[in-house]
């Protein structure tokens, strides 16, 4: 179902964008955490390909952590009398799901580790 006519304050938008970016961060920390206990089982020590992909799990997950704290200070400079149409820009996100978070619709949430079919 593509999504028309979506109006937002750009307040809005982007404390939709800053709380995307922060579930991308909770994903790369969990990917992270995920991959840790993988080694871990294993039993054997991390070589340094390991080591530099979890290094760069973290190095990911502290820059979307920054990312999404940047936007959302920046959102509260933003007027929130003013609405503009970001149909067009939402049209450019493959993501159904993801689509309609950015346009502020709020949908039944996948259960845990469930595919988002696209």
């Amino acid at each position: 179902m593509p999504l028309t006519d979506v109006q937002l304050s750009p307040r809005k938008a982007s404390l939709l964008l800053s709380q995307e970016i922060r579930r991308l961060q909770f994903r790369l920390e969990r990917l992270e955490h995920g991959m840790e206990a993988f080694y871990a089982a294993g039993g054997a020590s991390l070589g340094t390909v390991a080591i530099t992909a979890l290094q760069e799990l973290d190095m990911l997950a502290q820059s979307t952590d920054a990312l999404a704290a940047y936007v959302e200070k920046l959102s509260s400079r933003f007027a929130d009398d003013t609405r503009v149409d970001l149909t067009p820009e939402l049209s450019q996100v493959p993501l159904r799901e993801l689509r309609s978070r950015l346009a502020g619709r709020h949908l039944e949430g996948l259960s845990a580790n469930a595919p988002e079919l696209f």
